[in-house]
Parts: structure tokens; sequence; C-alpha cells
């Protein structure tokens, strides 16, 4: 996997490149949710890129980006992702962002809105973390840190996922990458979600057409926080996606893809 340097900081990436015969074809960029790395959008990928170049991320201490010294905050991460996209020379993207990826989503768009074309969010919120969570998940950390994630299955995969996914074929995939995962670099990951703060007063800027996925049966970010994104960006598309918990990328691949694709199509052709 490709990686670039930010300063003493590298930072994996995959890119599929310009598709053949589409010198001009769009840019779509994926940036994860916690506790993931840019596999979690293979699905989409396969799905896009006979029309679309698409990029990943993975954040600092995640997937086979390796811990770094700090700037786990979100927006650090943000300039992170400006910084890769100036290294591939990506002027604009169409900026697909789950949960943490949403929250660097976010702050990219309203910052540095001429490089955000369109804007997905999928299960994300604007807001803080709510007390009781930040609580549980910066515990959840601390144990982690200790033992790895395969005793925390039974509490982790709730929240992830919905109740019927929870068993699903990909579902070990994603454990034994979190068990090659640098537990101190994913611990900070989840430390800084978890104290993230809101940017409720930047999403009100964002003028990129916005899509708002979020699956049904979310338990770690409802639906009713994504609807209220909805009331501050101006030009929204909602849809909630039925089987779905808070990874709906790889728990409803194919109803993600038809309702992206569609999006995409609108705004590039």
């Amino acid at each position: 996997m490709p990686t670039f340097h930010r300063g003493h900081t590298t930072i994996a990436y995959t890119d599929t490149g310009v598709p053949e015969g589409r010198e001009d074809a769009p840019v779509v960029f994926f940036a994860h949710g916690l506790l993931f790395s840019g596999w979690m959008f293979h699905r989409q990928i396969e799905h896009l890129r006979a029309d679309y170049r698409c990029v990943t991320i993975d954040f600092r201490g995640q997937g086979n980006s390796p811990r770094a010294r700090g700037g786990y905050d979100m927006d650090t991460l943000a300039v992170d992702v400006a910084e890769l996209l100036r290294h591939l020379q990506i002027p604009v993207v169409n900026f697909v962002g789950l949960s943490m990826g949403g929250f660097v989503g976010m702050r990219l768009a309203a910052r540095q809105p001429e490089s955000v074309h369109t804007l997905t969010l999928m299960d994300t919120a604007a807001t803080a973390e709510e007390p009781a969570n930040r609580s549980k998940y910066k515990t959840l950390s601390k144990v982690y840190r200790l033992t790895g994630v395969r005793p925390l299955r039974a509490r982790v995969a709730p929240i992830m996922l919905a109740p019927g996914n929870i068993d699903a074929p990909w579902v070990e995939d994603w454990l034994a990458a979190l068990d090659r995962t640098d537990r101190a670099g994913l611990a900070k990951a989840i430390e800084s979600v978890a104290d993230r703060d809101p940017c409720e007063d930047e999403a009100v800027r964002i003028i990129a057409p916005t899509l708002i996925m979020v699956g049904a049966e979310d338990a770690a970010t409802p639906p009713a926080k994504s609807r209220r994104l909805e009331e501050l960006i101006a030009n929204t598309s909602f849809h909630e996606i039925p089987g779905a918990g808070h990874s709906p990328s790889m728990e409803r691949p194919d109803e993600v893809n038809a309702i992206l694709s569609a999006f995409l199509s609108e705004y590039n052709a």
C-alpha cells in the first residue's frame, strides 16, 4: 500500500488511478469510520472504479497507517486529508465520510469549499459525543489497549453493527485486521473521537450538495443525529438504510452503492 509523509507521520492510502479512457474522471475520496480503514469501502470502490478515480485514506494509527506521535484530533486529520490531496495533485473531490470520516469531511468542506464538489455523510453527526458514550468509549479504549479486541467483541459489535449483521462472514476479516493494528495508536484514535469538538457552527457554512445516509439501526449515531444535519446544511438529501447499523457500507453495500451512484451521477454529469 502506498504511503506519504507529513512531517514525522506516515499515512497510508489507496488510489485506483484514472479509469481507462476517462482522463477527466471525477475523484471520489473515502474517509473511514473508527475501528476500520479504507477497506470498509471496498464494495463501493468495486462498484464505482470504472467511472471514477477512487482514493481512500487510513487515518493515523488505523489500518496500514502506523502510530503517530500525536495529532489524532479531527482538525489535524482534516489537514492530513488536504495534504494527501495536494500530494496526489487532486484539486477537488467528491468526499464520502463515514462516522469519524464524516467529522473530518464536514471540517474540510467548510474550511476549503473549493476542494469538495459533493459531500456524502454516513452515520455521522456535527455534535460532540454524548457524555455517557464518551465515558464508555474511553473505558473500552483502556481495556482494548491491554487485551486487544477479541475479549471485547460482545461489547463492540453491537455498537458498530445492526444485530442481524453481528455474525456476517466479513466480520471475522474486520476483527483480524484489528488484531494487526497497533493498540496504542488505535486507542489514541478512539480517545480523540470521544473527545472531539462539535462542528455545528462549521456545518452551516457547507455549500457542497450533501447526501446523508444512516443505518436505521445505528446505535452509535442514531438516525435523529443525522436528521439534525439536514437542518444545518443547506442542500441535502437524506436516506435511511434498513437493516444496517453504524457500518452500512459493509452491512448493506448494494443499497449504499445504488444511492451513492445516483447522487454522484447527478452532480458529475
